[in-house]
């Protein structure tokens, strides 16, 4: 069924050149081993990996889906076919592979965690270790993460907090 449609909004797809969401064939599939009620319904873009979005019902996963579409469509130039098949892309890791040393000791210490048990690039931000449901925890941790950087590193990271991982391992060479 995913085949057929695809091929239908493909051959669709000729008949204009600017895509819209409604373009693209989505389907919907309710995940049997959500541990959240949030994501008990996922939605995606047939044979568009990684462009994906999750909800507590279908129409709210297609929500989720459809505004990553948008924010996708702002940020780049160029859009996909629709029906056509979109790899996944691992972003750099150029820039973050240069601090290795330094980012191994970062998330043993200030982190409390092993950095070769996760995938980081270049774009990894300390965001991504805080809850996106609780501000208040937040910005707890937040506050923790500079406080611990500054006292075992002798570095300031508030006003890098929100950049890249690199940057904030960067700083923290220059300093040595």
């Amino acid at each position: 069924m995913d085949t057929v449609r695809a091929l239908i909004k493909q051959i669709k797809s000729y008949s204009k050149r600017d895509w819209n969401f409604d373009d693209y064939p989505t389907k919907t599939w309710e995940n049997p081993n959500a541990g959240e009620d949030k994501i008990v319904y996922g939605a995606g873009i047939v044979y568009w990996s990684g462009m994906v979005g999750h909800g507590e019902t279908p129409e709210k996963a297609l929500t989720v889906l459809k505004d990553s579409f948008k924010l996708y469509k702002e940020n780049n130039e160029d859009l996909p076919r629709p029906g056509t098949k979109v790899p996944l892309k691992f972003a750099s890791t150029e820039n973050i592979d240069k601090y290795e040393k330094t980012a191994v000791d970062f998330f043993k210490e200030v982190l409390n965690m092993d950095y070769y048990k996760g995938f980081y690039s270049d774009g990894s931000i300390l965001a991504y270790f805080e809850p996106y449901d609780n501000d208040e925890a937040a910005k707890k941790i937040k506050e923790a993460i500079i406080k611990r950087t500054l006292l075992l590193y002798g570095v300031d990271i508030t006003d890098i907090y929100d950049e890249p991982l690199w940057k904030i391992f960067e700083r923290i060479e220059t300093k040595k």
